[in-house]
């Protein structure tokens, strides 16, 4: 009895694992998508373009699963480049 025991304690502690990851993963996301529709807003614009031409964004964009061709993308979407020389939003 005592072996299931120590085996059902380290299944809820790697469930625990992956559900922190997945928040962690949905918190990035989350990140992007609004910094995304704050480069709409007059408030908001010149921090959002910061972030997606700075290491937030790459950082963000690894933690949520975009690979580098995904995050090239997501700039381009705005008529910029991620190297931070030009990301416009209208």
């Amino acid at each position: 009895m005592p072996t299931q025991t120590i085996q059902q304690k380290s299944y809820r502690i790697s469930m625990s694992r992956a559900k922190k990851t997945r928040v962690i993963k949905n918190l990035a996301e989350a990140i992007i998508l609004q910094s995304l529709e704050d480069i709409w807003s007059p408030a908001y614009k010149k921090e959002s373009r910061d972030f997606l031409s700075g290491k937030g964004f790459k950082i963000c964009s690894e933690i949520a699963g975009l690979d580098t061709i995904r995050q090239y993308k997501v700039i381009n979407l705005l008529g910029g480049k991620s190297n931070g020389n030009r990301i416009r939003g209208h």
